[in-house]
């Protein structure tokens, strides 16, 4: 099977896409932005001087301030304090979706990804911490970590437009997505002998993930797995937008980093059109019905291996898996119940 034009497509129709602003250059956008800030809010928010009836300004790349409340998105730098420091806010939220305060060695990140987090946490991030009011994240389990601030707990919004299912209709190709970054490639590689079989095994089948030179080696090579680059995420978006998937898989292994996640990968996958396989762990299984809205598995690499091969020959059960999954995440991903959210909070309703 020839691949190269598939590859060129799908790469050229992210770049090209239109209706999605690219950022400018230098100011990398964080999906953590979109997805529980700025999408939800994005009539309120000032893009500049001729916005300033706004009630939400933007005071830098994550930080955002609406009278005299602050919300900073993850990160706050040396510019960011000062900025904090020098307005005074009398509440300043802090929305975070990574748990900082567990990055061991055993919780298989990439070392020079977790060297940086640690750099941050120990440093610009516990300057932030003596101005922070209120933590909002996605995860109990992060939360915890936070007392005695005032903790709320938010799920992110669906901030990509659902895919129709026809692609499902097709007998072949059998496309499976690894949505994820390198954040999660030590859960990718624990299942990655099982997924290189099933390529073996159904040459119909084509693997793509967003790893590029990163792939586990036994993905690598193979005439039915494209491994793209990491895109930035306007481009991503487009990338959302244009292509379609018939299952798309989550595993991960059983650490705390892992148990803290959100369940933004559920809204990835409904946009994409695909059935999802979890492992059977937070957070998945406290959202997902197994056999309805998608699988939950054991991390076993021949669980993955014969839950794929069956997906692949029962092409009806893979569609009712994708609808019961899109159904899950407009519920679950419902932008108005974020964007209430922040309404209420900053006083604007």
């Amino acid at each position: 099977m020839a691949l190269l034009p598939e590859i060129v497509r799908r790469v050229v129709r992210a770049k090209l896409s239109g209706g999605i602003s690219m950022p400018a250059r230098g100011q990398k956008q964080l999906p953590s932005i979109s997805i529980y800030f700025s999408d939800p809010l994005a009539d309120l928010i000032s893009t500049g001087a001729q916005d300033s009836e706004r009630p939400i300004q933007r005071l830098s790349r994550t930080v955002f301030a609406c009278g005299g409340t602050a919300v900073v998105v993850r990160y706050a730098h040396k510019r960011d304090l000062a900025v904090l420091n020098a307005r005074r806010f009398s509440r300043v939220y802090l929305l975070i979706d990574d748990d900082l305060e567990n990055l061991e060695q055993s919780d298989g990140l990439p070392q020079d990804y977790r060297r940086k987090l640690i750099v941050y946490r120990d440093g610009p991030f516990r300057r932030l911490m003596d101005l922070v009011t209120d933590v909002v994240a996605p995860s109990e389990n992060i939360l915890s970590a936070y007392s005695p601030k005032r903790a709320i707990h938010l799920d992110p919004a669906q901030c990509h437009q659902t895919a129709a299912l026809v692609h499902h209709h097709n007998v072949r190709p059998f496309d499976i997505v690894f949505a994820a970054t390198r954040s999660h490639l030590h859960d990718l590689s624990h299942v990655a002998p099982a997924l290189a079989e099933v390529l073996r095994r159904r040459p119909d089948a084509r693997l793509t993930t967003f790893l590029n030179g990163h792939a586990p080696r036994s993905l690598r090579n193979l005439p039915n797995a494209i491994h793209l680059p990491m895109m930035e995420w306007s481009r991503y978006r487009a990338y959302v937008a244009e292509n379609r998937f018939h299952v798309a898989i989550a595993p991960a292994l059983d650490t705390p980093f892992n148990r803290a996640r959100s369940i933004s990968k559920l809204h990835d996958h409904a946009a994409f059109g695909a059935a999802g396989v979890y492992s059977h762990q937070q957070p998945f299984d406290r959202i997902v019905a197994h056999n309805q809205s998608g699988l939950l598995i054991s991390n076993q690499p021949e669980e993955w291996r014969d839950s794929l091969l069956d997906l692949a020959e029962r092409r009806e059960k893979t569609l009712k898996l994708a609808s019961g999954g899109q159904i899950l995440s407009q519920t679950l991903g419902d932008i108005r119940r974020v964007r209430n959210f922040w309404i209420r909070e900053l006083g604007l309703a």
